[in-house]
């Protein structure tokens, strides 16, 4: 089955795409990443993780960002991305616990057409990553530069 593109001018301001897929905060996976690029002790050691002031395991900064783009692959459809130009607005409002189960809303909250290129435009989208209580987790915007339709 081949996925339908969307360029630019399919972009409305408030639309919002709730991700169906979810992902859960594993211990194995909490501790291998953060072994790799954060080795704190409430990301590795799970008696550490109880003792904190989390009482538990929690994940990292980046592997909850990483989770975001990895949640963000299951849109229903292609983004005629050229590249991104930025993210912003990056906040960690709670932790990313041990067996958490997270899932991502997009909403697209800017749109303008570039100034200097009539082939493209620029979409600022809002991500924000909860928990299975419906907790926010994470939040950040995300700037693309996307294709006009030609």
């Amino acid at each position: 089955m081949t996925m339908q593109t969307r360029y630019f001018d399919d972009f409305e301001l408030g639309e919002q795409w709730p991700i169906a897929e979810t992902y859960e905060m594993t211990r194995d996976e909490i501790v291998s990443f953060a072994q790799k690029w954060d080795p704190q002790p409430f990301h590795v050691d799970e008696e550490a993780g109880k003792k904190s002031v989390y009482g538990t395991l929690t994940a990292c900064g980046t592997h909850i960002q990483a989770v975001v783009l990895k949640l963000a692959q299951a849109l229903p459809h292609e983004t005629a991305v050229i590249g991104a130009l930025g993210y912003d607005e990056i906040r960690f409002h709670k932790p990313a616990c041990l067996d958490d189960v997270l899932s991502l809303t997009i909403e697209c909250i800017e749109k303008r057409p570039s100034s200097s290129k009539p082939d493209r435009g620029v979409i600022k989208n809002r991500h924000t990553l909860v928990n299975q209580t419906g907790d926010t987790v994470f939040s950040q915007t995300t700037t693309l530069l996307i294709a006009r339709k030609a």
